[in-house]
């Protein structure tokens, strides 16, 4: 008994200590409110935190997606707070960071560099460990004043060879001055030279090669009387999809109102109908998927024959294992030009290959076909590079918490009517992820290659006219597609190459969209691990991203093995 009553006083010393700690602190704070004016009082809800400075409040929101919010305010607050927290606060302002990582001590600073031959520390250094799960970090390498020089207006158009009626034409599609790649492309192209344009997504590669094609079409056709020209382009764009397709036709369609050229836009699915029944009529410009344009002409519905120039847009795609050996074949039957593109010879064929990421192999796959070496190579500074103007936050997760987490993002998205592409690696993951957002509330679209295209179509469409803010969606919709309205990209499966995660957040902050894009990656397997490692060392070093030639090793494989065996033939011979 004697034991309890001393345990119980202990317990109830104890007790009273605390209450009268807790309420001298908040009588302390109340007396402290009270000195103040009414106008100078911070106010802090529930899972707000403020922390002031010489002239910046942040309010940091509990939320793993919102950054910190900066307002202004009075000097005489500051004087509330203690030295400490205002020399820590003014510490933490006075860094420029572009690498925000969870644990703050890996956060990189602007400019900031590496000893040589000292291991740079990687925030997903440790996420093969089972306790990373929830770590993170966010790319941000430039602020929002921050315009890339891929997207600055240099020169105008008249600066760079084009008519005056393009030109006019382009005004009414409100577009008054060049990007970098086309204020260099369009030149080397009206030269007529092999040129090979390469920059990063979105910066208005299209019309690049459009608009001094158009030009020399219409230059032909004035100069030179073809005869028997039904279904015999002058021009050829060849694409691996078919949206890309009828993006570019829309495009090139703005020029056959005013100017005396006509655009056939060519897709896979209604082949053998175009086979039976065939069409014939003037084309002076063609767009067409590989596959369907090479039956077409194998059957001779469609002559090659007077062809001038042809574009290989997406060539990465185009050269990879699905379409090679297709594209060599066809590219096989034009003779191109050489040198440098001033020839007397007018049946010599200009090619133009485009593409946002480019195999450092061009000679092993078009050696046969075209002097590579030749080529008028255009690349702006940003090629291979990590996206400057764009976001890109890297979670750690599991699989069994990522429908989870993709719900509360995309709930919050959704509420904000914010135009959203969810990026899956199969269709039947993109079929469920849809299911899973529309049985929550969330109205959502999928589009994927096991669809008849003409869904295809009408689904993207939705998105693109604003009918639907959720689209997900496997890599037919990475490559190409112009979706200026995206701003934010969730890859909820990580691709498998760095060329297809360059195209993906590509998605968002194009020409002329704005540059406040977004990208939230979800990251579980190893090999999604090794990836993000090798994107956030670029990043933190300023260099390219490597090795974004996706499948073509297995191209490069095939041909060494190939010379090898002509070797040993010869050899044995």
């Amino acid at each position: 008994m004697a034991l309890q009553f001393r345990v119980a006083s202990k317990l109830f010393g104890f007790y009273r200590i605390c209450s009268t700690f807790r309420c001298n602190r908040v009588e302390c704070q109340s007396r402290l409110m009270r000195s103040l004016p009414a106008s100078n009082v911070p106010k802090c809800t529930q899972n707000v935190r403020c922390i002031s400075s010489q002239d910046t409040k942040i309010i940091d929101l509990n939320y793993a997606d919102l950054d910190p919010v900066y307002v202004p305010i009075k000097k005489d607050e500051i004087e509330v707070q203690g030295v400490e927290d205002v020399q820590e606060d003014q510490h933490s302002m006075n860094l420029d960071v572009v690498i925000k990582c969870k644990r703050k001590a890996l956060n990189h600073q602007r400019n900031q560099r590496y000893e040589d031959f000292k291991e740079i520390p990687l925030a997903s250094k440790g996420w093969k460990n089972k306790k990373s799960k929830d770590d993170y970090f966010i790319i941000n390498i430039y602020n929002d004043e921050y315009l890339p020089q891929s997207r600055k207006c240099l020169l105008d158009f008249q600066s760079t060879g084009l008519s005056q009626p393009i030109i006019d034409i382009l005004k009414k599609q409100k577009i008054i001055n060049p990007s970098e790649i086309q204020a260099l492309g369009i030149p080397s192209i009206l030269k007529g030279k092999n040129t090979l344009l390469a920059a990063e997504t979105g910066c208005g590669k299209t019309l690049a090669y459009l608009l001094p094609i158009i030009q020399q079409i219409l230059a032909h056709k004035s100069k030179v009387k073809v005869q028997n020209q039904f279904n015999s382009p002058l021009a050829l764009v060849i694409v691996p999809g078919r949206e890309l397709a009828d993006q570019i036709g829309e495009f090139a369609n703005w020029f056959t109102e005013d100017l005396p050229l006509n655009v056939k836009v060519i897709t896979g699915g209604h082949t053998k109908r175009l086979i039976t029944n065939p069409v014939f009529e003037e084309n002076d410009l063609i767009i067409a998927t590989i596959g369907a344009l090479s039956k077409l002409t194998t059957t001779g519905i469609y002559s090659m024959r007077y062809v001038r120039h042809v574009v290989l847009d997406e060539a990465d795609t185009l050269m990879d294992d699905s379409f090679n050996e297709l594209v060599n074949h066809f590219l096989s039957r034009f003779h191109f030009k050489t040198g440098n593109g001033r020839s007397s010879n007018l049946n010599l064929t200009q090619l133009l290959l485009v593409s946002a990421t480019m195999p450092t192999s061009l000679s092993d796959i078009l050696g046969g076909i075209i002097d590579v070496d030749n080529l008028n190579k255009i690349k702006t500074d940003k090629l291979h590079g990590i996206l400057p103007h764009v976001q890109q936050k890297f979670i750690k997760t599991n699989l069994g918490e990522k429908p989870s987490t993709l719900l509360l993002l995309a709930k919050k998205l959704y509420k904000s009517n914010t135009p959203t592409i969810i990026f899956c690696n199969k269709s039947s993951t993109c079929d469920w992820a849809t299911m899973f957002l529309n049985e929550n509330g969330i109205k959502a679209i999928n589009l994927h290659g096991d669809m008849l295209y003409e869904i295809r179509q009408g689904q993207f469409k939705k998105y693109q006219n604003g009918l639907v803010n959720i689209l997900v969606t496997t890599d037919i919709g990475s490559r190409g597609l112009n979706t200026i309205r995206t701003k934010h990209i969730i890859n909820y499966e990580f691709p498998h190459y760095i060329a297809d995660y360059i195209h993906r957040c590509g998605r968002t902050g194009r020409l002329n969209s704005g540059i406040d894009g977004k990208v939230t990656n979800y990251i579980c397997t190893n090999n999604e691990i090794e990836l993000v490692q090798k994107i956030e060392l670029a990043a933190r070093t300023m260099k390219s991203l490597p090795n974004v030639n996706g499948n073509i090793t297995k191209i490069r494989r095939f041909h060494i093995l190939n010379n090898l065996e002509n070797k040993v033939r010869d050899s044995t011979n």
